[in-house]
This record gives structure tokens, C-alpha cells and sequence, in this order.
């Protein structure tokens, strides 16, 4: 007699058993780094922001020929400008007053030269990350490290 079964195509359920922890495995194993990637890449693009809004405080002083203070209010996380213009710092950045010293109060100038100045300032992001805000003094550009 001739099993009709032995000669079948068909996985066993070992087999199956077997591929279903090996994606597992894969996925436990992934997922971290992939959720960690997006946290770095929104902490990176925050930070961004803020060097994007100094950069075009910059540019407007150089058009409107006059020189523009911006200074950071670590109450309402925001940045002001000295005429009265204000910018909502991304949720993804903590500012870090205790940094600074308490008589220290934390402005960008930029001139209408092209030339700026202002403090190093850093800003905290989760998992522990940071960058550093700073203005060039010749080129008067914002610009930012990552930690």
C-alpha cells in the first residue's frame, strides 16, 4: 500500500514552530534599535529648528540693517526676539538652566555686519543627549554640535 501522504509538500509544525522564534528573536532584537533611531533622529531635527530660526535672525538683521538680540526664556521655553518676535522650542529639547550661571542671562546678538555672538547653549534631549547651540563670531552663523 502506498502512503499518500509521505511525499507531501507541506511544512510540519515543528517547522513552522522554528521560524516563528526566529522572526521573534529578530524583532526583540530590532525594535530597541529602531525606536532609539527615531528618538535621536527628532532629537537631531529639533535642534535643527532652532539653528534654522537663529540663522534667519541672522539674515534679518543683515537685511533690516539692524541688529537683533535673541534671548532664551527658560519659563516658557521659547526664544524672544528684541522685537517682540517668538519661537516655540521643539518638545523634543529640554533646555538646561542649571548650565548657565544665575546672574547669566542668555542672548545671541547678531549685528547688522553679518557678524554675531552669543554663548554656547546646551540643550538636552532624551536618552541622555545633547548638543551645543553656538554663533560663529566672524561668520555670525548659528551652528550646533551633537554630543
Amino acid at each position: 500500500m502506498i502512503n499518500k501522504y509521505s511525499n507531501s509538500r507541506a511544512f510540519t509544525l515543528i517547522e513552522l514552530l522554528v521560524v516563528l522564534v526566529i522572526i521573534t528573536i529578530g524583532a526583540v532584537i530590532s525594535v530597541p534599535r529602531i525606536t532609539t533611531g527615531i528618538d535621536a533622529s527628532k532629537f537631531r531635527n529639533a535642534v535643527s529648528e532652532v539653528v534654522t530660526y537663529l540663522r534667519n535672525t541672522h539674515l534679518d538683521a543683515i537685511l533690516e540693517k539692524k541688529d537683533i538680540i535673541v534671548s532664551i526664556d527658560y519659563e516658557e521655553n521659547v526664544l524672544k526676539r528684541n522685537d517682540d518676535q517668538l519661537f516655540s522650542i521643539p518638545p523634543d529639547i529640554i533646555l538646561n538652566p542649571l548650565v548657565i550661571e544665575d546672574n547669566q542671562i542668555v542672548k545671541f546678538t547678531f549685528y547688522n555686519n553679518g557678524r554675531g555672538t552669543g554663548p554656547r547653549v546646551e540643550f538636552m534631549g532624551s536618552n541622555e543627549r545633547k548638543a551645543t547651540v553656538y554663533v560663529d563670531l566672524i561668520s555670525g552663523l548659528a551652528k550646533y554640535d551633537l554630543n
